[in-house]
Order: C-alpha cells, then structure tokens, then sequence
C-alpha cells in the first residue's frame, strides 16, 4: 500500500457538479477515453487539431458529445480499435457524472466508469456506481454518502468494489492478475480523475507494489540487468 502520508487522502471536492477548471468541466461525462485524450490535445495545440481533423474530417460536432453516434463510432474505429474504449458504456442517469474512471490498456481500451448522482428527496445524498461496457453487476462497499467522497474514501470504493469473477483483492489487482506476465501486467490499468488530482499518481504507485509481489518480475528485471 503505498505511503497515505505522502499523499492528500482528506482531500474533497467541494462538489461533483461544479468545476473551476473548464477542462475538468468538458471532459467529466465524455465516455470515450481517447476522445478525452484528442479533446484535451486539440484545445490546448491548434497544430494537433489540424493534423486530428486531416485524419478524422469534421469532429466539431460530435467531438464534446457525452456519446458518440453509432456513425461516428464507425469512423473512429477505422483509425484503431483504441478508439471504442469507452464509447459503449451505459448512459448516464439524471444528474449523473463521472467521478473517477479505470481504463483497460486492452485492444478496445475497456473503461470502468464510476459515476455520482443526487438522490432524491430532502436528504440530498449522493448515490454511487460503476459502468462497464459489458453490463456488468457491480457491487459497492458503499453506496452513498452525504457529502463528496474523500480520496481515501473514494480508493476503498474503487478497492472493494467486486463484480462476478473478482476476487477478494482490490478491484484493480484482479484485473491485473488476468494478464500473461507482470510486465504486460504493470500499465495495463490506469486510473484517473478530472476532480482528484492525485488518484492516478497512487494507483500508479499501487502497480509498482503489485508488480515487485509477481513471482515472474524477478526474471524479467534479472533478464533484463543480463542484457546490459
């Protein structure tokens, strides 16, 4: 587990619904990862969107869209099949957004979304859930909380979330566990988030300490140091 001191585990955001930063406020409920990717390329290089639109023809009008068409899906895949990562997941309920996503380095780039909505009623709660693309079931160590969730909170969701064929280690160990080896297993999971700045620094510590347990990581690091 990597060191919680080092990191800022109380920290909140004030709200899932407001955004300072305009980026965060654009991309939050925008399902396809790479669309993510070219959206925050494309406002912050005009050289980028000139070359993405040469391959691509005219993204504007689908291109900040939460879900894309079946047609522009179409269009995307053709450039690679990275392109469909995320596209499919469910739509989003009512007042839905994202708070955090898990993305697969898989050929369809699966994404695990996981989502935060008011719940209705004078309590004013806030429900949570995780998405996949396959209409998975997916059960949660807490399903709502009266406030925004910690980081430290928001870890133990995503860690004790648990579907059918998890084990009963953390959500993303699991997934690493189903790969080949430990080093296709080291950066096949990442995780992020537009409103917690830190989330994807831990969970990359956190593929460190999963890759040093893998009984094959020795060999392929001593394989390596032998090559030099």
């Amino acid at each position: 587990m990597p060191n919680a001191e080092l990191y800022q585990m109380n920290f909140r955001p004030a709200t899932y619904w407001d955004h300072a930063d305009p980026m965060a406020a654009i991309l939050q409920n925008v399902k396809g990862e790479l669309r993510r990717e070219l959206i925050r390329d494309m406002l912050g290089d005009g050289e980028k969107r000139e070359h993405f639109e040469g391959i691509l023809g005219d993204l504007d009008g689908e291109l900040f869209a939460e879900s894309a068409s079946e047609s522009f899906r179409a269009r995307l895949v053709l450039v690679n099949p990275h392109w469909l990562g995320g596209e499919l997941l469910p739509d989003y309920l009512p007042g839905e957004v994202e708070i955090a996503r898990i993305v697969l380095s898989s050929v369809t780039r699966d994404v695990y979304s996981v989502r935060a909505r008011r719940t209705p009623g004078d309590a004013g709660r806030i429900a949570y859930r995780i998405v996949d693309e396959y209409d998975g079931g997916w059960a949660l160590p807490r399903e709502s909380s009266a406030a925004p969730l910690s980081m430290a909170e928001l870890v133990e969701l995503i860690d004790g979330a648990r579907t059918d064929g998890a084990g009963g280690e953390s959500l993303t160990d699991s997934l690493r566990d189903a790969c080949d080896n430990a080093e296709s297993g080291k950066d096949f999971v990442r995780v992020g988030s537009e409103l917690y700045p830190e989330l994807e620094a831990w969970y990359e510590e956190r593929a460190g300490e999963w890759y040093a347990r893998q009984p094959d990581a020795s060999e392929w690091i001593g394989e390596r140091e032998d090559e030099r």
